[in-house]
């Protein structure tokens, strides 16, 4: 009876994880996956250059010690990006509608999109003191990167 229950779960893990390995081949999860990972890559350096203008008016005197132009200096080295970034979003945010349900992947495709949504808002939108920023900053570009990092081992 055991090894009939055992065999069972084997089958049903196996099932389960052919079921989205068989979902790898669907176009729009990867795309979904490819842009989500080009928009962190982007997020991940306006982050670092926010942090670091934001260091440098307070530690370093730099920016007449003002922390709004800081950020606003690292926001301008990156308009391209940023414009970039909104383009991505609402690409992802249409991709996201069609793969969200999918039986076997929806909670994996669910976590990242939450993680993205989390990163996008905290670098598009900064705010907070730059301890929050800097303990957030690293929170969240990992946590996205984890994500993303599950979501392709089922492609």
């Amino acid at each position: 009876m055991k090894r009939i229950l055992a065999g069972i779960l084997v089958l049903t893990l196996v099932f389960s994880l052919a079921g989205c390995a068989l979902l790898g081949g669907n176009k729009k999860l990867t795309e979904f996956h490819d842009k989500v990972a080009e928009s962190q890559e982007l997020l991940d350096d306006i982050a670092d250059d926010v942090y670091s203008n934001w260091h440098g008016a307070i530690y370093d005197d730099e920016f007449n010690e003002n922390i709004n132009l800081a950020i606003a200096s690292a926001m301008a080295d990156h308009e391209a990006d940023l414009d970039r970034i909104e383009v991505l979003d609402g690409e992802i945010a249409e991709l996201f509608k069609s793969v969200k349900d999918d039986k076997e992947c929806g909670s994996i495709i669910k976590e990242v999109m939450s993680a993205y949504s989390d990163y996008y808002e905290f670098v598009v939108n900064v705010s907070g003191s730059f301890n929050s920023f800097s303990a957030s900053k690293e929170t969240l570009k990992k946590e996205l990167a984890s994500t993303l990092k599950d979501l392709s081992y089922e492609l």
